[in-house]
């Protein structure tokens, strides 16, 4: 696999963030597997799997999802869908469970999660230290209940046709590697280009990354869909810091009805007058 030494450029991120990607911010677009160092140290691998290192259900799964549409990126609208565990959110659901999509679509959420062991088994021969290290990281502060089987992920999100503008990655553990898996089908461009070591990546069909996405900075190029039946699918999967929050299933559902109960029981008390209402 080609080894590729980059320098690292000082760059100011507010000059990149939130706006699109070009493929002339940076002066090269890698289209083989390599290994991206710099001052020896391995900051993204890109291979090209054979197809035969994809399950043919996967990509079946991923385009029979119904993909939600959002304006997270200054008003470009995306379509993902996230699986796997979420961490509590207070004011919306103050408990961890498994993503919607496990109720919406079972069986592709099943295929799609199966899939974390071929992605681990891929990071853990290409990056054993850091495959080593996010493992144990997650072993320790995360209960087994809330990790995808067989991986160290927690969580992911499969995006449809999103050119994303330039970002960090947050919420995820630090210093470890997103694994993303792409699917590409009649479509040109979409490359993901990291400008900060003046290089981007082609992201063919059946290809995987592992980058470190909350440290690097990272955005995808425009791209054209070249047919009606063409696409390009990413599925990343990650480690979010919050499970750490997470108690067993039981324990977790106890909490959250004994939360219930004190808030029922404040707001009757304020009702009654025995205390003040909350500013």
């Amino acid at each position: 696999m080609r080894v590729i030494e980059v320098n690292k450029r000082e760059i100011n991120p507010k000059d990149f963030v939130r706006r699109q990607a070009v493929e002339s911010d940076v002066d090269e677009i890698v289209k083989e597997s390599c290994i991206i160092k710099h001052n020896g140290e391995i900051k993204c691998v890109y291979i090209v799997l054979p197809d035969e290192s994809v399950p043919s259900d996967l990509l079946k799964a991923v385009k029979t999802v119904k993909y939600g549409k959002s304006n997270r990126s200054q008003g470009l609208v995306t379509r993902s869908r996230i699986f796997g565990y979420m961490p509590r959110e207070t004011m919306r659901k103050d408990y961890c469970s498994s993503t919607a999509m496990v109720r919406d679509y079972p069986i592709q959420h099943q295929i799609i999660c199966n899939f974390a062991s071929n992605l681990a088994e891929q990071y853990k021969k290409h990056c054993p230290e850091m495959y080593e290290m996010h493992n144990q990281m997650v072993e320790q502060q995360v209960k087994p209940d809330w990790v995808i089987k067989n991986s160290p992920f927690t969580s992911g999100i499969i995006n449809k046709n999103n050119p994303l503008n330039y970002h960090f990655d947050n919420g995820n553990f630090s210093n470890v590697y997103s694994n993303m898996l792409a699917f590409k089908h009649n479509c040109k461009g979409g490359y993901l280009v990291m400008p900060e070591y003046n290089i981007g990546l082609e992201i063919a069909n059946n290809s995987v990354t592992f980058f470190d996405g909350q440290k690097i900075l990272h955005g995808v190029t425009p791209f054209n869909l070249t047919s009606l039946d063409g696409y390009r699918y990413t599925l990343v999967y990650y480690s979010l810091k919050r499970m750490w929050q997470c108690l067993e299933p039981k324990e977790e559902i106890d909490r959250i009805k004994q939360v219930k109960s004190d808030r029922e029981y404040r707001r009757y008390e304020r009702l009654k007058g025995k205390i003040p209402n909350e500013i």
